[in-house]
């Protein structure tokens, strides 16, 4: 009988420093056969002198470099793979460089929109996507409220979008977006609200607000017959099918609404180690199809011609191949004070295709 074989020894640089690079790597390490690395700064010198030492096949960027795309590129060009456990808004343009980057090279990029590893939204995409779809989405309703770890509008809109396209299974053909802010006794909030129109009349709709005193993450999807619910994606919780059923009692000729609750996660931990995992599997596969920079590309092209819809008043657009919306105007947004006065002369709030971190603009 063979003997059972031990994980080959995998090397992982973490990038970054604060809770969030703590427990990216303490995700990593808990993995069989898993080594880690600490760098704390992420400047060019930095990462160069780290990528000349060639131990390391991998490296996690779990707080934002001062220039991601760059340093991503600095990494698949010394060899490694790229994973990047957190919410970007990069520009379509830069994510589809890197997505032809990674095909040169045979490295793998992912992205954690927020579902990296997570068997509930793997299921859904098999039931709601592709030719064969069992249930075809006729209604998608995306809704994230409250402080993200300090995740700008941008970055959760693009994130929250690439879960609504996988779910869709293809891009929209139309976008419209709408962005208030509201003053009131409560103070400032930001929000967005983008709706979708897809070809055969299915929508969608993805609704942020960062101002919301309780954080809240859900995604709903409803079909002919069943609606599907899954609530707060960063956490191990139940995924509801709500079936449209006949009762079969004395009340014959009425509806009734059946829940049948699934837990396909089991015991596999929690989110942030189901998503290190997924990396992990790709590394050791040398799979550079997993890279899903390319889901991330059309995600972010969504956002910048919603960005564009928001500059004109909330005009359905046309989505573009060739994405000319990412250098829009910021949106003139409506606000509405305590007492019912309403002012245009606030400044709207930063809407700008940039990771976190203090960094320079990015440019095309």
């Amino acid at each position: 009988m063979a003997k059972h074989e031990a994980p080959r020894a995998l090397t992982i640089t973490v990038v970054g420093i604060g809770a969030e690079a703590d427990a990216q790597a303490r995700a990593l390490r808990g993995i069989d056969g898993v080594e880690i690395e600490r760098l704390a700064g992420a400047s060019e010198d930095e990462l160069l002198e780290n990528f000349s030492r060639a131990h390391a096949q991998a490296v996690a960027f779990a707080t934002a470099a001062p220039d991601l795309p760059n340093a991503i590129k600095r990494a698949v060009m010394a060899g490694r793979h790229v994973f990047v456990p957190m919410a970007v808004a990069l520009s379509s343009k830069q994510l589809r460089a890197l997505d032809d980057l990674a095909a040169r090279r045979a490295r793998a990029i992912i992205f954690d929109n927020g579902s990296l590893g997570d068997e509930r939204m793997t299921f859904v995409r098999k039931m709601t996507g592709g030719p064969q779809a069992l249930w075809r989405p006729r209604y998608i309703r995306s809704l994230r409220t409250g402080i993200h770890g300090g995740a700008t509008l941008d970055e959760l809109a693009v994130a929250d979008l690439g879960v609504v396209l996988a779910v869709a299974g293809g891009m929209p053909s139309r976008v419209n977006a709408f962005a208030p802010r509201v003053d009131d006794e409560t103070g400032s909030t930001d929000a967005v609200m983008v709706m979708l129109s897809f070809d055969g009349g299915s929508v969608a709709q993805v609704d942020v607000s960062l101002v919301e005193p309780m954080l809240r993450q859900e995604i709903a999807i409803v079909c002919d017959g069943r609606t599907i619910v899954l609530d707060a994606l960063d956490q191990r919780a139940p995924l509801q099918i709500q079936a449209a059923a006949r009762h079969r009692g004395p009340q014959s000729a009425g509806q009734w609404a059946e829940t049948v609750s699934e837990h396909p996660l089991g015991d596999a931990g929690d989110r942030t180690a189901r998503a290190a995992t997924a990396f992990v599997t790709a590394v050791r596969a040398g799979d550079a199809t997993a890279t899903n920079a390319a889901e991330m590309a059309n995600a972010a092209l969504v956002w910048e011609t919603a960005r564009e819809s928001m500059a004109r008043g909330g005009e359905l657009l046309t989505l573009s191949a060739e994405g000319v919306h990412p250098e829009a105007k910021r949106p003139v947004l409506q606000l509405i004070h305590g007492g019912g006065r309403r002012s245009t002369d606030r400044p709207a709030p930063e809407l700008t295709l940039v990771s976190r971190g203090e960094h320079s603009p990015r440019t095309a």
